[in-house]
């Protein structure tokens, strides 16, 4: 089992939703941590106080501007002396069908979703070395199936799947390990605009479990893929069982 005590982890889109639930539970593990995010929130403030700031730094940029990512691991590292987690869970929706989209629309998905792990990885692969490290890129249950209405969001989500076999494949003899996350529908501001008829719609029909998901229960499934030293090029999928579903 990999040992989080002590560890450092980096996690981008850290201050809200999903990626401050990732870094809550590895703080509860023993890690520290260094959240990113565009705009900062209360809930890092408060995650900040709670831990201290010996093991909670909150590192506010954008790391869809490829200095601002690089910038952010180097940071990370020269503050604590060390880099040995990341966690890639920026993003955002991107609602609308290929003929909806601007050029522009369609090439700042990429540039939020995907681009940064090129950069993320690369500057933190001289810290992943040393002692081996772990990747956790946060994909959706969009980029394994059919999602209406969300040709880029799907198409961006879908290529973090093969990247992370790319990087898992490449870099394992270096004893580093890449495994992707692919929640379904988790109750974060994400989710903010469904109306009341989607929502019993999504319970009724489309979630076998018939419960919406929480950050909590995609974090719990992010720690076991840091913690786990035998997994790698994994997709894991938090969904409720919606994802099997052939119809619905």
């Amino acid at each position: 089992m990999y040992e989080i005590d002590s560890k450092l982890a980096v996690i981008t889109g850290g201050t809200r939703g999903i990626g401050l639930a990732i870094a809550r539970h590895l703080l509860e593990a023993g890690s520290n941590v260094v959240v990113n995010g565009r705009n900062a929130t209360e809930e890092a403030a408060a995650m900040q106080a709670e831990y201290g700031k010996d093991r909670v730094a909150i590192d506010l940029g954008d790391v869809s501007v490829p200095v601002e990512a690089t910038a952010l691991v180097e940071r990370a590292a020269k503050r604590f002396g060390r880099l040995d987690i990341l966690v890639h869970s920026a993003g955002g929706p991107v609602p609308g069908k290929i003929l909806d989209l601007t050029p522009e629309t369609w090439a700042n998905a990429f540039a939020i979703h995907v681009h940064p792990v090129f950069y993320l990885f690369r500057a933190a692969h001289p810290y992943l070395t040393k002692e081996g490290g772990a990747v956790v890129l946060v994909s959706s249950v969009a980029g394994l199936r059919g999602c209406p209405g969300s040709a880029a969001y799907q198409t961006v989500k879908g290529s973090l799947i093969p990247l992370a076999k790319a990087l898992a494949f490449d870099h394992a003899v270096e004893g580093i390990r890449v495994n992707v996350l692919a929640p379904g529908i988790i109750r974060t501001r994400f989710h903010e605009a469904m109306t009341d008829a989607a929502k019993a719609h999504n319970l009724a029909n489309r979630i076998p479990l018939r419960r919406e998901g929480t950050a909590d229960d995609v974090a719990s499934a992010a720690l076991e893929l840091i913690r786990n030293d035998f997994m790698t090029g994994e997709i894991v999928t938090v969904d409720g069982g919606m994802s099997m579903r052939i119809t619905g």
